[in-house]
C-alpha cells in the first residue's frame, strides 16, 4: 500500500547530519559530547544492575527477589504515570526558552507534589491486591511507596538539568543514585543480613539522593520572568504534558506494567525470571536512551531531519551490536552471575533483547515527535501498542509466565515504533525508510564521532 502525501507544506531539505569543518564545528561538537556524557550517566544503572542483581538473587532466591520485584515495580510504574508529562513538559519549556527555567520548574514541581501525594494513597489502597493476596509482600510494597514523591521531584530536577544542556549532572545524579545502591546492599550481603524488606528500601530509596545532586543547579537558575507565555503556566506545562503523558504512560505500562500484574498471572517464581531477563535487555538500552534524550532537547531548539533520521540509524545498529553480543555471551554469564535456577531466563531475555532493537528506530522518531511539538502523536502510538500488549499479557502470561510477557512486549515495541514513524511521514515529510539500515553517513558520523572522542582523551 502506497503512503499518502504529508500533510501541509512539505519540509525543505534538511542539512547534512556531518557539517563542514567550516560551518558547524561547534554545534556537532556540542552534540556529540552531550551524547558520549548521556551515554556514561545512562550506563550505570543498568550496569550496577548486572552487579547487584545477582546479589539479590543469590541470597534472596528466585521466591524473594520477585517479592522485592513486587514491591518495587508498583514505585517504578507510578513514578511514572503520577508525572502527568510534567517533567517532560518542563524540559520542553526550558529548551524552547532558557529564561523561564525558574518560572516552569516552580509551576512543575507544586503540580508533581500534589500528584505524588494522590499516588502514594492510590497505591496503599490496592496493596493487598498487588501483592498476590502475601502479607509480606504488601508490607513491601507500603513501605516503597513512601518513595514516590521525592522520586517524582528528581525528575523535575532532571528535567531542568537536561533542558539547560546540563548533562554532566544528569550523567551524575545516575551515576551516585545507582552507586550508593550497590554500596548498601554488599555490606548487608556479606553479613547475610540482606533480606527483601533491606533491599526493598536500597531500590525504592537511593534515587531520592538525586534530589541532592541538582540542588546546586537550582539555585542558579534565572529569576523568574515577569511576561511568562503560555507553555511556562501551569496550563501550558499541563496541556503539552498531559498529551505526552499519555504516551508516557503508555510507553511505562509497555515496561513496567508486566511486572506488576506477574505476580497476580503467573507467581513470584516466574516475576523473579523476568525481572532477570529485564535486566540483561536493559544493556542496550543505554545507547537509545542516550540518543534518545539528547535528540529530543537538539531537535526542539533546531529541527534537522537528516539529523533525526540518522540518529535513529546509527542508535539502531549500535543496539543491535550490543544485543547480539549480549545474546551469544549470556549463555554463560547468566546462569555463573545469577545462579542454575535462573537458566530458564536465557530465552526470555533473548525476545526482550530482539523487542529492544526493533523498537529503536521508533523510539527515537517519537522523540521527534514530541520536540516538534506533536507529542499527542507519539502517545497515540504508544497507547495502540500498550492496549495490544496488555491483551496479550493476559492471554499468554498465565500460559507461558515470563516468555508471554516477552513476547508481548516485542508485540507492543514494533507496533508503537512503526506508527511514530508513520505519523512522522505524515506531518513532517521523513520517509520511514530513512529510519531503517545504515548509510555511509552514519560511518562518517560514528568514524568522526571516534576521533573526537580519541582527541578528549588525550588532553
Amino acid at each position: 500500500m502506497a503512503l499518502r502525501r504529508p500533510r501541509g507544506p512539505v519540509p525543505r531539505p534538511a542539512p547534512p547530519i556531518v557539517a563542514p569543518a567550516t560551518t558547524r564545528p561547534a554545534a556537532t561538537n556540542s552534540v556529540s559530547r552531550n551524547m558520549t556524557i548521556a551515554l556514561i550517566g545512562n550506563a550505570f544503572p543498568p550496569l550496577v544492575a548486572l552487579f547487584s542483581g545477582p546479589i539479590l538473587a543469590q541470597a534472596l532466591g528466585v521466591d524473594g527477589r520477585g517479592a522485592v520485584a513486587a514491591a518495587t515495580a508498583p514505585l517504578a510504574l507510578v513514578v511514572t504515570v503520577a508525572t502527568f508529562g510534567v517533567p517532560e513538559a518542563v524540559t520542553w519549556a526550558i529548551a524552547r526558552n532558557p529564561a523561564l527555567a525558574r518560572n516552569a520548574s516552580n509551576r512543575g514541581m507544586l503540580i508533581i507534589v500534589v500528584a505524588g501525594l494522590l499516588a502514594m494513597g492510590a497505591v496503599a489502597l490496592s496493596a493487598a491486591w498487588l501483592s498476590g493476596g502475601d502479607p509480606t509482600v504488601q508490607q513491601l510494597i507500603l513501605v516503597a511507596c513512601l518513595a514516590i514523591v521525592p522520586n517524582l521531584l528528581v525528575g523535575v530536577f532532571r528535567g531542568v538539568a537536561s533542558a539547560t544542556q546540563s548533562w554532566r549532572l544528569v550523567a551524575l545524579e545516575r551515576i551516585v543514585t545507582s552507586s550508593l545502591r550497590l554500596a548498601v546492599l554488599i555490606p548487608f550481603w556479606l553479613t547475610g543480613t540482606l533480606t527483601p524488606l533491606v533491599a526493598t528500601i536500597a531500590v525504592a530509596a537511593m534515587p531520592v539522593t538525586g534530589l541532592f545532586v541538582y540542588i546546586g543547579r537550582m539555585r542558579t537558575l534565572d529569576p523568574r520572568a515577569f511576561d511568562v507565555p503560555r507553555e511556562a503556566r501551569t496550563a501550558g506545562l499541563l496541556s503539552y504534558g498531559l498529551r505526552i503523558w499519555v504516551g508516557s504512560l503508555s510507553g511505562i505500562l509497555l515496561s513496567r506494567l508486566d511486572q506488576v500484574l506477574m505476580t497476580p498471572f503467573a507467581g513470584t517464581y516466574q516475576l523473579g525470571l523476568y525481572v532477570v531477563a529485564v535486566s540483561v535487555s536493559e544493556l542496550p538500552l543505554i545507547i537509545n536512551q542516550a540518543v534518545r534524550d539528547v535528540t529530543f532537547v537538539t531537535d526542539a531548539a533546531d529541527s534537522v531531519d537528516a539529523r533525526l533520521a540518522s540518529s535513529a540509524r546509527i542508535s539502531t545498529l549500535l543496539s543491535g551490536l550490543a544485543a547480539l553480543f549480549l545474546g551469544i555471551t549470556m549463555l554463560w554469564w547468566l546462569p555463573f552471575l545469577f545462579g542454575e535456577d535462573f537458566r530458564p531466563a536465557l530465552p526470555v531475555a533473548a525476545v526482550l533483547l530482539a523487542a529492544v532493537v526493533f523498537g529503536t528506530p521508533g523510539s527515537i522518531g517519537g522523540s521527534g515527535l514530541s520536540a516538534r511539538g506533536r507529542p499527542g502523536l507519539r502517545s497515540v502510538s504508544l497507547l495502540i501498542a500498550c492496549l495490544v500488549n496488555i491483551a496479550l499479557l493476559i492471554v499468554l502470561a498465565p500460559m507461558l509466565g515470563a516468555m508471554g510477557a516477552a513476547l508481548a512486549t516485542l508485540a507492543g515495541n514494533l507496533i508503537s515504533s512503526n506508527l511514530n514513524l508513520l505519523f512522522l511521514y505524515r506531518r513532517f515529510g521523513i520517509n520511514p525508510l530513512k529510519f531503517y539500515g545504515v548509510r555511509r553517513v552514519d560511518f562518517v558520523t560514528l568514524r568522526e564521532y571516534a576521533k573526537r572522542f580519541t582527541r578528549r582523551r588525550k588532553r
